[in-house]
């Protein structure tokens, strides 16, 4: 693909995601090809159908996000700091969007994406708990429905950059109270 295309695509996928985050669901094609700056034809020649789009845009913050928590793994030796780094990063490389255009894509085939999410969450919450830091009734699967209620935008009309900061701030308040000693319950 020669790079003026590439940049167009990309700049087609981004703006999905950013759009996907600003309504809540699904933006028009004419919104998504507006705000990459292009024409609808430009979209229409990349994704030719509202399946192609929205799965492009799932896989790219899959991929995304996951190769930002492997580079965590590898280069953050405290558990729980490695843990903290990849929600954040989660956060701001739009994984909310996943959540929100799941129900809406036919085909789902992430077996590849699934398989390394598993291994990196494995990774994250056993190097976390392991060291004492973290609850040690912690599973993946609360990491991973923590961040998606995190990363899903509130319906109140908030601006991006405030609804961004109020999700990285519950996300510090969540993770500090996993570190902190369970409540009993009576």
């Amino acid at each position: 693909m020669r790079a003026d295309a590439q940049k167009n695509r990309q700049r087609l996928v981004e703006a999905t995601i950013a759009l996907v985050l600003e309504v809540g669901g699904e933006p028009s094609r004419d919104a998504v090809a507006e705000r990459a700056g292009v024409g609808i034809g430009t979209l229409y020649r990349h994704f030719p159908d509202r399946e192609s789009l929205l799965h492009a845009v799932a896989r790219h913050v899959l991929e995304g996000t996951l190769d930002a928590g492997e580079a965590v793994v590898e280069s953050v030796p405290d558990g729980v700091d490695a843990l903290r780094q990849y929600m954040h990063m989660a956060l701001d490389n739009g994984i909310g969007v996943v959540n929100i255009i799941h129900p809406l894509l036919e085909r789902r085939d992430w077996n590849d994406l699934r398989v390394r999410a598993g291994t990196l969450m494995k990774a994250l919450v056993r190097r976390a708990t392991q060291a004492g830091s973290l609850r040690a009734d912690l599973s993946e699967r609360d990491i991973v429905f923590a961040l998606t209620r995190f990363a899903r935008p509130l319906a109140m009309g908030l601006p991006a950059d405030e609804e961004r900061a109020l999700a990285h701030r519950h996300l510090d308040f969540y993770i500090d109270g996993l570190c902190a000693a369970p409540n009993s319950r009576d």
